[in-house]
């Protein structure tokens, strides 16, 4: 009997064990997607890019320095904390975006720099072309290099400055010099100040291009007023105008910038009169 009574005792005591596991192990599974820990690799990639995207943006509307990281956090839809775990600290964060979002911009520029066409005037078009439409494809990169390099203080100016001058300045200055010896453009023009000059029309369009807008749509309202004009006159100019103040901005400034870099580089044939 008493062996009886001990293992019914036993079989109720395994039972009750049993009873008691499942519930547990129930919520277990339940709670098993959530898992804690590391994020997935597919889940881990997505977050990581939008916490360089929100870097990138915050950095260009308000500087680096004044750009917390929980802001980019926030701006990133995640926690500071998985912030901190892509990236441990500001500085970290800065060289990642050196790393992955301006070198790469840079490489796609200088590229046609690097494989030059036999004529040194079409190898300028072509990187003209090709840095306008990076630019175009990435806004950001001349909000951030208007605050953060050509403003006094700017916290990367010595880091693309390094960039600059290691890969386009020089490559670029060796095309308008040879351009200028073989005659395919005017060799009046500064080689130095023709690169600046370059530079200065492909940047400055897109940079100024939030200011722009605003200004072109009062223009073109104001034209209305003007009595010069006929009223059918005035229609003509704004609908013809109405794309650059839409979708077709980017192409409108790039054809523009070319026709006028090809008026500016063509070679005096004949001296002026006087």
């Amino acid at each position: 009997m008493p062996g009886r009574i001990s293992a019914k005792s036993t079989r109720l005591t395994a039972a009750s064990k049993a009873k008691a596991i499942r519930p547990r192990a129930a919520k277990a599974v339940a709670a098993a997607p959530r898992g804690p820990g590391r994020p997935s690799a597919a889940a881990g990639i997505d977050q990581r890019l939008r916490l360089l995207d929100a870097a990138i943006a915050l950095f260009g509307e308000r500087g680096i320095a004044a750009t917390p990281l929980r802001e980019i956090a926030r701006r990133a839809g995640v926690t500071p904390a998985l912030l901190h775990y892509y990236f441990a600290s500001k500085d970290t964060l800065v060289q990642t975006v050196l790393d992955e979002r301006i070198a790469p911009f840079i490489a796609v520029s200088v590229a046609p720099l690097r494989e030059p066409l036999p004529s040194p005037r079409a190898t300028l078009r072509r990187f003209v072309q090709t840095h306008m439409r990076n630019i175009a494809a990435n806004p950001w990169m001349p909000r951030l290099m208007a605050r953060e390099v050509l403003s006094e203080g700017g916290a990367l100016r010595a880091q693309m400055q390094a960039q600059f001058m290691a890969t386009i300045a020089p490559m670029a200055l060796y095309q308008i010099a040879a351009a200028q010896r073989r005659g395919e453009i005017r060799n009046d023009l500064q080689p130095l100040l023709l690169g600046l000059s370059l530079i200065s029309l492909v940047v400055f369009p897109f940079a100024a291009l939030p200011v722009w807008r605003g200004m072109a749509t009062a223009m073109l309202d104001g034209v209305a007023a003007g009595k010069a004009q006929t009223l059918r006159t005035w229609a003509r100019t704004k609908a013809a105008q109405q794309p650059l103040l839409e979708d077709g901005v980017n192409e409108a400034l790039i054809a523009h910038t070319l026709t006028v870099i090809d008026s500016v580089l063509e070679p005096i044939h004949a001296k002026p009169k006087r």
